[in-house]
C-alpha cells in the first residue's frame, strides 16, 4: 500500500514538474528571455530554447508521456495486487482525475503566473536533456517536418499596437505612452507630401541676392532655415540657415550672395515614407527637406519638426495662428485662422473648392449666421469644425479631409 502511494505521488510531482516547466516557457516572451540571457547562465539557456522551441516541446511531451502511461501501467498493476482486479477500473479513474488536477491543470497555472522564476529553473536541466536527445528530436523532426514543419512566430504591427492599447486601458503604461506606440507605427503609412508645407507657403530667398539687398526679407522671417532658389524656386540650391544670415550682416558682410551660405539640399520624392524620412534625416544629419513631384518640380518642404509632430503631436497656442499660417496637426487635419484665404487652404489640401474669400467669409456664407463652437460644417470630404469665435467672426476653425 505505501510502495503504490509512493509511486501515485511520485507520478503527480513528476508530470506536475513537466507540466509547469512547459507552460512557463510557452509564458516567458521572447523578448524578456533576451534580457535574461544577458544577466545569468540559466537565462542563456532559456534564450537557447526559446529561439528553438521544437526540440524543448518535443522532450516536454515525450516525458509527460511517459511518466503517465509508464506510471498508471505500474501502479495499475500494483492497485490489482492491493485491491483486486474488480477495483482496478476505480482506480483508474481516481487516478486519472489525480494527475489531470494536481499534474496538468495546477502546475500549469503556476507555471504561468510565476514564468520567469519556473522557466529560468528549468532551463539548465532542460537544456542538457535536450541535448541528449537530439539525434531522437532529429529523427522524428524529419518525419514529421513534412507534415507539420516549423514556422517561427513573429509579431506584427497589429499585435504590437492592439497590446499597446491594452497596456494603455489596463494601466500597465501611460495613456500618451500608448499612443506614442501606434502613432510611430503610421509613419508607414504616411509620405513626405502628407506632411510638407505645400510650396505656396514655403518663404523662399533668392540664392543670386545680396544680404543687403534681402536685408528686410531676413528679419522678417519666421523660420530657422530657408529654401535658396538660383532664378526661381524649382532650382533649390541649398538651405540656408538664418542664424549664419544674420551673423554675416551683423559682420558688415551685406554684399556677399545668399547662395554663399546655402548648404546642399537634402531632396525626397513626395511618395518618401515617414520612417525612411526620419532615418535620412538622421544619415545626412539635416533637418529640412526639399520635396519633389514626378517631374523634379518643387512641391514643398518638410522638416524633422514635421515628423514630431506626427509622433506626438502639435501643442497649438492661439497665437500660434495667424492668417498667414496653417498649422498641421496630423495627416489629414490643420488648424487655421478663421482670416485664411480660401485659396491657402486649397494649396495645402491639394483641393480646388472655387471661393475666392477667407474661411471666416466661405463658413459665414455656409452656415447662414455666426456659428458657435463646435458647430460643423462638410462640404465635400471636407469638415470644418469651429473652434472659436468672437462676437462678429470666426477666429479658429479645424478642418478634416475625409480619407
Amino acid at each position: 500500500m505505501i510502495a503504490l502511494i509512493s509511486l501515485i505521488f511520485m507520478i503527480i510531482v513528476l508530470d506536475g514538474v513537466v507540466s509547469a516547466a512547459e507552460a512557463a516557457l510557452f509564458t516567458v516572451p521572447p523578448a524578456r528571455a533576451k534580457f535574461l540571457s544577458e544577466t545569468s547562465h540559466a537565462g542563456k539557456s532559456l534564450l537557447a530554447l526559446k529561439e528553438s522551441m521544437g526540440g524543448p516541446i518535443s522532450v516536454l511531451v515525450a516525458l509527460s508521456n511517459l511518466i503517465t502511461i509508464a506510471g498508471s501501467v505500474f501502479s495499475g498493476i500494483m492497485a490489482a495486487r492491493v485491491f483486486g482486479e474488480e477495483w482496478v477500473g476505480l482506480f483508474a479513474a481516481c487516478l486519472t482525475f489525480l494527475i489531470m488536477v494536481f499534474a496538468e491543470i495546477m502546475p500549469k497555472r503556476v507555471g504561468e503566473r510565476y514564468a520567469e522564476q519556473v522557466s529560468l529553473m528549468a532551463a539548465l536541466p532542460l537544456g542538457f536533456t535536450v541535448k541528449m536527445f537530439t539525434p531522437i528530436i532529429r529523427a522524428v523532426e524529419r518525419v514529421t517536418g513534412p507534415i507539420t514543419p516549423y514556422k517561427k512566430v513573429s509579431t506584427s504591427e497589429e499585435e504590437i499596437s492592439f497590446l499597446a492599447k491594452l497596456g494603455a486601458k489596463e494601466g500597465s503604461i501611460e495613456n500618451y505612452e500608448g499612443e506614442l506606440i501606434q502613432r510611430i507605427f503610421k509613419l508607414n503609412n504616411i509620405n513626405a507630401a502628407d506632411m510638407m508645407t505645400p510650396r505656396p507657403l514655403v518663404f523662399f530667398l533668392d540664392g543670386n541676392r545680396t544680404l543687403g539687398e534681402s536685408h528686410d526679407l531676413i528679419h522678417q522671417s519666421k523660420y530657422s532655415r530657408i529654401p535658396v532658389y538660383d532664378k526661381k524656386p524649382d532650382r533649390v540650391v541649398g538651405v540656408a540657415h538664418v542664424k549664419d544670415l544674420l551673423a554675416a550682416l551683423l559682420q558688415q558682410k551685406s554684399g556677399m550672395l545668399i547662395r554663399e551660405f546655402a548648404q546642399p539640399p537634402l531632396v525626397v520624392p513626395e511618395d518618401k515614407l515617414g520612417d525612411e524620412l526620419l532615418r535620412e534625416f538622421r544619415r545626412t544629419k539635416q533637418s529640412l527637406a526639399v520635396v519633389v513631384d514626378d517631374h523634379g518640380r518643387v512641391v514643398g518642404v518638410v522638416g524633422v519638426e514635421d515628423i514630431l509632430g506626427e509622433l506626438v503631436g502639435e501643442v497649438l497656442e492661439e497665437k500660434e495662428i495667424s492668417p498667414e499660417l496653417i498649422k498641421r496637426v496630423s495627416k489629414n487635419e490643420v488648424v487655421a485662422h478663421g482670416e485664411t484665404q480660401v485659396s491657402t487652404l486649397n494649396n495645402f489640401f491639394n483641393i480646388d473648392i472655387p471661393d475666392h474669400r477667407t474661411i471666416n467669409g466661405y463658413l459665414l456664407k455656409k452656415f447662414g449666421r455666426l456659428p458657435a463652437a463646435k458647430d460643423v460644417a462638410e462640404v465635400g470630404n471636407l469638415k470644418f469644425i469651429v473652434e472659436e469665435v468672437s462676437p462678429s467672426a470666426i477666429e479658429r476653425v479645424r478642418v478634416v479631409k475625409g480619407e
